[in-house]
Protein backbone atom coordinates (compact mmCIF):
# COMPACT_ATOMS: atom_id res chain seq x y z
CA UNK A 1 0.00 0.00 0.00
CA UNK A 2 1.36 3.43 -0.95
CA UNK A 3 1.30 6.35 1.47
CA UNK A 4 -1.45 7.98 -0.56
CA UNK A 5 -3.55 4.82 -0.29
CA UNK A 6 -2.83 4.58 3.43
CA UNK A 7 -3.93 8.19 3.87
CA UNK A 8 -7.07 7.67 1.80
CA UNK A 9 -8.13 4.56 3.73
CA UNK A 10 -7.28 6.08 7.11
CA UNK A 11 -9.06 9.36 6.41
CA UNK A 12 -12.16 7.52 5.17
CA UNK A 13 -12.22 5.45 8.37
CA UNK A 14 -12.12 8.70 10.35
CA UNK A 15 -15.02 10.15 8.36
CA UNK A 16 -12.82 12.67 6.52
CA UNK A 17 -13.37 12.35 2.75
CA UNK A 18 -10.45 13.73 0.75
CA UNK A 19 -9.87 14.39 -2.92
CA UNK A 20 -6.76 13.10 -4.69
CA UNK A 21 -5.10 16.53 -4.67
CA UNK A 22 -5.53 16.69 -0.88
CA UNK A 23 -4.10 13.20 -0.45
CA UNK A 24 -1.13 14.15 -2.60
CA UNK A 25 -0.57 17.30 -0.54
CA UNK A 26 -0.61 15.25 2.66
CA UNK A 27 1.93 12.81 1.19
CA UNK A 28 4.12 15.76 0.16
CA UNK A 29 3.86 17.17 3.68
CA UNK A 30 5.02 13.81 5.05
CA UNK A 31 8.02 14.00 2.74
CA UNK A 32 8.85 17.53 3.92
CA UNK A 33 8.64 16.42 7.54
CA UNK A 34 11.05 13.55 6.93
CA UNK A 35 13.60 15.73 5.13
CA UNK A 36 13.55 18.58 7.64
CA UNK A 37 13.51 16.20 10.57
CA UNK A 38 16.98 14.95 9.68
CA UNK A 39 18.41 18.36 10.61
CA UNK A 40 15.85 19.96 12.91
CA UNK A 41 14.32 17.11 14.97
CA UNK A 42 10.75 18.29 14.41
CA UNK A 43 9.29 14.96 15.53
CA UNK A 44 10.66 12.00 17.45
CA UNK A 45 12.91 9.85 15.28
CA UNK A 46 11.07 6.83 16.65
CA UNK A 47 7.89 8.17 15.01
CA UNK A 48 9.30 8.50 11.48
CA UNK A 49 8.44 4.89 10.59
CA UNK A 50 4.82 5.42 11.67
CA UNK A 51 4.51 9.01 10.50
CA UNK A 52 1.19 8.54 8.67
CA UNK A 53 -0.91 7.13 11.53
CA UNK A 54 0.94 8.72 14.46
CA UNK A 55 0.94 12.27 13.12
CA UNK A 56 -1.10 12.80 9.94
CA UNK A 57 -4.12 10.62 10.65
CA UNK A 58 -4.04 11.71 14.29
CA UNK A 59 -4.27 15.31 13.09
CA UNK A 60 -7.02 14.55 10.57
CA UNK A 61 -9.11 12.93 13.29
CA UNK A 62 -9.93 16.44 14.54
CA UNK A 63 -11.41 17.58 11.21
CA UNK A 64 -15.01 16.55 12.01
CA UNK A 65 -14.76 18.28 15.40
CA UNK A 66 -13.51 21.67 14.20
CA UNK A 67 -16.08 24.44 14.65
CA UNK A 68 -16.33 27.72 12.74
CA UNK A 69 -14.20 29.53 10.19
CA UNK A 70 -11.18 30.53 12.30
CA UNK A 71 -8.93 28.02 14.07
CA UNK A 72 -5.83 28.51 16.21
CA UNK A 73 -3.26 25.73 16.55
CA UNK A 74 -1.64 26.57 19.88
CA UNK A 75 1.94 25.30 20.00
CA UNK A 76 1.88 23.93 16.47
CA UNK A 77 5.43 22.58 16.50
CA UNK A 78 5.97 20.85 13.16
CA UNK A 79 2.59 22.06 11.91
CA UNK A 80 0.65 19.36 13.71
CA UNK A 81 -2.27 19.18 13.72
CA UNK A 82 -2.63 22.47 11.81
CA UNK A 83 -1.12 21.65 8.40
CA UNK A 84 -3.02 18.37 7.77
CA UNK A 85 -6.22 20.05 8.92
CA UNK A 86 -5.61 23.04 6.64
CA UNK A 87 -5.22 20.62 3.73
CA UNK A 88 -8.43 18.81 4.63
CA UNK A 89 -10.44 21.96 5.45
CA UNK A 90 -9.73 24.59 2.82
CA UNK A 91 -12.88 26.41 3.97
CA UNK A 92 -11.28 27.26 7.32
CA UNK A 93 -8.55 29.80 8.17
CA UNK A 94 -5.79 28.35 10.37
CA UNK A 95 -3.37 30.34 12.53
CA UNK A 96 -0.38 28.20 13.53
CA UNK A 97 1.34 29.61 16.62
CA UNK A 98 4.66 28.52 18.06
CA UNK A 99 7.39 30.25 20.05
CA UNK A 100 10.17 28.57 18.04
CA UNK A 101 11.38 30.49 14.98
CA UNK A 102 12.91 27.27 13.64
CA UNK A 103 9.59 25.43 13.70
CA UNK A 104 7.70 28.37 12.21
CA UNK A 105 10.31 28.52 9.46
CA UNK A 106 9.41 24.95 8.56
CA UNK A 107 5.69 25.79 8.64
CA UNK A 108 6.27 28.78 6.33
CA UNK A 109 8.19 26.53 3.94
CA UNK A 110 5.41 23.91 3.99
CA UNK A 111 2.80 26.62 3.39
CA UNK A 112 4.62 27.80 0.27
CA UNK A 113 5.45 24.31 -1.02
CA UNK A 114 1.87 23.10 -0.61
CA UNK A 115 0.14 26.34 -1.63
CA UNK A 116 -1.82 26.65 1.60
CA UNK A 117 -3.38 30.09 1.42
CA UNK A 118 -5.51 29.36 4.51
CA UNK A 119 -2.47 29.08 6.83
CA UNK A 120 -0.96 31.96 8.81
CA UNK A 121 2.24 31.08 10.73
CA UNK A 122 2.95 33.21 13.83
CA UNK A 123 6.02 33.27 16.08
CA UNK A 124 4.92 34.21 19.59
CA UNK A 125 4.78 33.02 23.15
CA UNK A 126 1.34 31.89 24.28
CA UNK A 127 1.16 34.53 27.00
CA UNK A 128 2.02 37.36 24.58
CA UNK A 129 -0.37 36.46 21.76
CA UNK A 130 -3.13 39.04 21.26
CA UNK A 131 -5.11 38.39 18.07
CA UNK A 132 -7.22 41.11 16.44
CA UNK A 133 -10.08 38.63 15.92
CA UNK A 134 -11.03 35.76 18.24
CA UNK A 135 -11.14 32.13 17.15
CA UNK A 136 -13.98 29.64 16.83
CA UNK A 137 -11.76 26.66 17.70
CA UNK A 138 -8.46 26.42 19.54
CA UNK A 139 -6.42 23.22 19.06
CA UNK A 140 -3.48 21.96 21.02
CA UNK A 141 -1.59 18.69 20.81
CA UNK A 142 -0.11 17.67 24.17
CA UNK A 143 2.00 20.81 24.66
CA UNK A 144 0.88 21.40 28.27
CA UNK A 145 -1.65 20.26 30.84
CA UNK A 146 -5.25 20.98 29.77
CA UNK A 147 -5.91 23.19 32.79
CA UNK A 148 -3.04 25.47 31.75
CA UNK A 149 -4.06 25.42 28.09
CA UNK A 150 -7.64 26.33 28.91
CA UNK A 151 -6.53 29.40 30.87
CA UNK A 152 -4.98 30.64 27.61
CA UNK A 153 -7.56 29.33 25.14
CA UNK A 154 -10.56 30.73 27.03
CA UNK A 155 -9.35 34.27 26.29
CA UNK A 156 -8.82 33.55 22.58
CA UNK A 157 -12.22 32.01 21.80
CA UNK A 158 -15.48 33.53 20.63
CA UNK A 159 -18.35 33.16 23.14
CA UNK A 160 -19.53 29.94 21.48
CA UNK A 161 -16.04 28.68 20.66
CA UNK A 162 -14.50 25.38 21.69
CA UNK A 163 -11.06 24.02 22.50
CA UNK A 164 -9.88 20.62 21.34
CA UNK A 165 -6.99 19.30 23.43
CA UNK A 166 -5.25 16.13 22.28
CA UNK A 167 -3.96 14.59 25.50
CA UNK A 168 -2.45 11.41 26.89
CA UNK A 169 -4.44 8.44 28.08
CA UNK A 170 -4.33 9.44 31.75
CA UNK A 171 -7.73 9.35 33.40
CA UNK A 172 -7.22 12.62 35.30
CA UNK A 173 -6.35 14.90 32.35
CA UNK A 174 -9.55 16.93 32.84
CA UNK A 175 -8.96 17.58 36.55
CA UNK A 176 -9.07 21.26 37.48
CA UNK A 177 -10.81 22.45 34.32
CA UNK A 178 -13.44 24.98 35.37
CA UNK A 179 -15.38 24.52 32.16
CA UNK A 180 -17.62 22.09 30.31
CA UNK A 181 -15.53 19.09 29.26
CA UNK A 182 -16.41 16.20 26.98
CA UNK A 183 -13.78 13.43 26.81
CA UNK A 184 -13.67 11.73 23.41
CA UNK A 185 -11.80 8.53 22.54
CA UNK A 186 -10.82 8.40 18.88
CA UNK A 187 -9.50 5.27 17.24
CA UNK A 188 -6.71 6.05 14.79
CA UNK A 189 -6.26 3.55 11.92
CA UNK A 190 -2.85 1.92 12.20
CA UNK A 191 -2.44 2.52 15.93
CA UNK A 192 -3.36 0.08 18.67
CA UNK A 193 -4.50 2.54 21.33
CA UNK A 194 -7.27 5.12 20.91
CA UNK A 195 -6.28 8.73 21.37
CA UNK A 196 -8.02 11.00 23.84
CA UNK A 197 -9.39 14.44 22.98
CA UNK A 198 -10.94 16.84 25.46
CA UNK A 199 -13.59 19.07 23.91
CA UNK A 200 -13.84 22.08 26.20
CA UNK A 201 -16.20 25.04 26.15
CA UNK A 202 -17.35 27.79 28.46
CA UNK A 203 -20.98 27.04 27.62
CA UNK A 204 -22.97 24.03 28.76
CA UNK A 205 -23.86 21.56 25.97
CA UNK A 206 -27.44 21.67 24.67
CA UNK A 207 -28.23 18.11 25.78
CA UNK A 208 -28.74 17.25 29.42
CA UNK A 209 -27.34 14.32 31.36
CA UNK A 210 -23.89 13.13 32.35
CA UNK A 211 -21.04 13.30 29.87
CA UNK A 212 -19.54 10.03 28.73
CA UNK A 213 -16.50 8.99 26.71
CA UNK A 214 -17.35 8.58 23.06
CA UNK A 215 -15.87 5.97 20.74
CA UNK A 216 -15.73 7.11 17.12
Amino acid sequence: MTETQELEAGAAALGVPLEMRQLQSLARFAGLLRRWNEAFNLISRADVARLIPRHLLDALSLAPLVRGARVLDLGSGAGLPGIPLAIARADVEFCLLDRSERRIRFIRHAKIELGLENVTPVVADFADFRPDILFDTVLSRAVARPVSLWQIAANLLTPRGIALFQVGSQEREADGLAANVEPLLIRIPGLTRPHQVLRVSARAPASEGPKQDTDR
